[in-house]
């Protein structure tokens, strides 16, 4: 997912104004809304195989990856920080019993 947002350096305005309204009128709105709806699908089978917190949503998920995404694109980070980032995102949604 931060790979695909990364193309957009973070997602851009109308996107994110998709997630954020729900707008009916907004051409990206269905989109945005299946984006959000295969990311929870994935999170589910992760909750399922005791890999993922239950109280954790698709749309956390989705909205963790745009941030990744918008710092890296903002070039205002090395890879070393990107990397503790992503480990400190990907921990907190383990299962406690997950955790390295």
């Amino acid at each position: 997912m931060e790979k695909y947002f990364s193309a957009f350096s973070g997602p851009p305005e109308p996107l994110m104004a998709a997630a954020r309204e729900r707008e009916p009128d907004n051409a990206l709105t269905l989109p945005c809304d299946d984006l959000i709806a295969t990311t929870d699908e994935y999170l589910r089978a992760a909750q399922r195989a005791g890999h993922a917190r239950q109280s954790v949503k698709g749309y956390d998920l989705l909205l963790a990856a745009v941030s990744v995404a918008w710092i890296s694109g903002t070039g205002a980070t090395d890879e070393e920080s990107l990397g503790r980032l992503r480990a400190l995102i990907e921990s907190g949604y383990r299962e406690q019993d997950d955790a390295e």
